[in-house]
């Protein structure tokens, strides 16, 4: 287990000036509650959980070995976002407050210096306004 870094710290309390959250004891998740979702979703919020990589903030969450979590039975205007992942069974490591779906990045753009996790959070909701949809299977 790595040391936090203090830009984690920093940034978790900032995103806390904002949103309710959960980290559990090892800063490896936070439960961010209650996130607005963009018009056109079939429900007004989302908790979000962010798996956080151990080299915070030099790599992005949700990025190669973390992933970004949305509350399962999401849609976008009656379809299934395309980059949106529902566990069929839970998902190995993570918090058992599911069922959960996950966000599949391949990148983000992200600046270790000038990003934080209350920017993140507001990648992730800009990445949901008019979401590329499939249908349903």
């Amino acid at each position: 287990m790595s040391i936090p870094s203090p830009f984690l710290q920093d940034h978790l309390v900032e995103l806390s000036r904002y949103f309710c959250l959960w980290v559990d004891d090892w800063d490896r998740f936070v439960i961010v509650r209650e996130v607005t979702l963009p018009p056109g979703f079939n429900r007004r919020s989302t908790d979000v959980l962010i798996e956080l990589p151990e080299d915070y903030p030099m790599s992005p969450p949700g990025v190669a070995g973390s992933r970004i979590y949305v509350d399962a039975g999401l849609e976008f205007k009656g379809r299934i976002p395309a980059e949106y992942r529902e566990c069929s069974s839970p998902t190995y490591g993570t918090p058992g407050f599911g069922p959960w779906a996950w966000i599949c990045y391949e990148h983000i753009h992200w600046n270790p210096v000038r990003d934080n996790l209350v920017r993140f959070v507001e990648m992730l909701r800009a990445d949901l306004t008019q979401p590329p949809t499939i249908q349903e299977p």
